[in-house]
Order: structure tokens, then C-alpha cells, then sequence
């Protein structure tokens, strides 16, 4: 065999050995450092908790979905939905309310053709407008300046707190404290030190902010009108509830 083919076998030879010593090198360090990660997890000692907090506030941020309907007069003429509107109109900028806050959101009617509206005396025209507030005792006032007949229903579509973001981060950082004392607590008896977080998890069922109100069934007439006229005067709402609710994981010095 030619000498420079010797030379190359004994060169190819010599980067296999090198390569295999390399790999159990490599495998040597990996399995070493897996090992030590392995018993450093073992001996880091935790304890889980919970933390709650809870708070009530009163809205002051209240839609109301208003219906105004057009009706027959025992004269036998139409009060029109136009008058109706600007009683409202007019009623709204007397109790104070920006004008931006009345907002219309249908109009509709029944026994109707658009070729023969004029010929049509039954025909029935409806508005829904939504009306924003702060407080809930203007209500009253605004239908009050309303004819009672043309008022079909009042009532809460829904209703929150200007401040609801950052009253939700509050509660968030009184449910941390509250987490850390209850491990505090917990550890104390055991003569047992707290340490470091180690993991935060946000319970997104716990701390959801509960304000929103939009349920068909259970929307509360606000103000109808009877046949007298006479009209429910007092308007009261249930505190909106906010919740928030943590999961912490601390290490035991």
C-alpha cells in the first residue's frame, strides 16, 4: 500500500477517535449539569397559596334604553314621535346631561306601507334612543318632563365605574398581601421562614370585574308610566361586585 494512503487512513482514524472522546466529553457535561439542576430542584422547598380580595362600589356610569311610541289622542289626532323626541331632547338639557349622552339606537313601527304612510292612521312609529348617566335619580326627572302615554318602557341596559381598570390593579396588589401573609401564617407554627416568589399564576375566573347588566329576563323597569301618569320615583341599583384572585408560589428559606 502507497504510503500517502497509509498517511490518510491514519488521519481519518485519528478525527474518529477525536470525535468519539469529544462526544463523551460533551454527554459527560450535560449529564453532570442535568444531574445537578435535578438535585437542586429537589432541595428547593415551596409552599402554594391563594390570595383573595374583594371589594363593592357603586356604579356611576348607567345606560337606560328609552322607548318613546307615537298614540292616538281621544281627539282622534297623533302626538308624533317628533314631539315625544323633543320633550326628551328637552328634558335631557334641562337636568344638566351633555346632549352627546342621548344617542338613538332603532326606530320602527307596525301596520305599515311606506307607499300609503299618510293614509295609514294606525300606523304607529317607535324610537329607542340609550341615554348615559352618572347617577340614576335623573332619570326620573327627564321622564317626569315627558308625556307619560308616549313613554313605552325605561329601563338599565347596563351600567359600570369610571375607574373600574385601576380599581381591579388595587385589588390585584391587596390579593398579593394577602397571599404572602397567609403563607407568613401558615410557615410561622413550623418555625419556618418565607422566601422568594417563585411563580405568580392570575386566576382570570376570580378577578373578572362583574358590571355588566344585559339581561332580557332580568332587566328592571325603570320609570313606566301608568294610566294616571304616575311614575316610579326611586331608581336603585346593586353595587358592582370586583373580585381578584391570585395563585403564589413561594420558596421556604
Amino acid at each position: 500500500m502507497p504510503a500517502a494512503n497509509k498517511q490518510q487512513i491514519l488521519l481519518m482514524k485519528t478525527k474518529t477517535i477525536k470525535s468519539i472522546i469529544l462526544s463523551f466529553a460533551l454527554l459527560f457535561i450535560f449529564s453532570q449539569a442535568y444531574a445537578q439542576k435535578t438535585e437542586s430542584d429537589k432541595t428547593i422547598r415551596s409552599i402554594s397559596v391563594t390570595g383573595k380580595a374583594e371589594k363593592e362600589i357603586a356604579p356611576d356610569i348607567i345606560y337606560f334604553d328609552i322607548s318613546l311610541k307615537e298614540y292616538q289622542t281621544k281627539l282622534g289626532s297623533k302626538f308624533t314621535i317628533a314631539e315625544l323626541e323633543n320633550q326628551l331632547v328637552a328634558a335631557v338639557k334641562k337636568a344638566g346631561v351633555p346632549k352627546e349622552n342621548l344617542t338613538i339606537e332603532n326606530v320602527y313601527g307596525y301596520n305599515y306601507s311606506w307607499t300609503k304612510k299618510e293614509e295609514n292612521k294606525d300606523f304607529m312609529a317607535r324610537k329607542q334612543f340609550q341615554l348615559k348617566l352618572n347617577d340614576g335619580k335623573y332619570l326620573t326627572q327627564i321622564l317626569s318632563q315627558i308625556d307619560p302615554k308616549g313613554i313605552e318602557y325605561a329601563r338599565v341596559s347596563q351600567y359600570t365605574h369610571s375607574r373600574i381598570q385601576e380599581l381591579n390593579q388595587e385589588l390585584q396588589v391587596e390579593a398579593v398581601k394577602n397571599a404572602k401573609a397567609k403563607a407568613e401564617a401558615l410557615l410561622a407554627p413550623l418555625g419556618e421562614k418565607l422566601g422568594k416568589v417563585i411563580e405568580i399564576q392570575e386566576n382570570a375566573n376570580g378577578y373578572q370585574p362583574v358590571y355588566y347588566y344585559k339581561n332580557q329576563n332580568n332587566m328592571r323597569s325603570m320609570a313606566m308610566a301608568d294610566e294616571s301618569g304616575s311614575m316610579a320615583s326611586d331608581v336603585e341599583f346593586k353595587n358592582i361586585k370586583l373580585e381578584a384572585e391570585l395563585n403564589i408560589v413561594f420558596s421556604i428559606q
